[in-house]
């Protein structure tokens, strides 16, 4: 395995975590569409309460 040198390393430990993010965005997303399809699908479908 090679060595990183200390710009490298210090590049790394204070950048910020690109793929975490991303991968919170994708989720996002999901669970809002998700709700949506829920909200608009299932309850307002079926109309008020009698």
């Amino acid at each position: 395995m090679s060595q990183l040198t200390p710009e490298e390393e210090e590049k790394i430990l204070h950048g910020s975590p690109k793929g975490t993010y991303a991968l919170l965005l994708v989720f996002a997303l999901i669970m809002a569409f998700g709700w949506a399809m829920m909200f608009f699908g299932r309850f307002l479908m079926h109309g008020p309460v009698s």
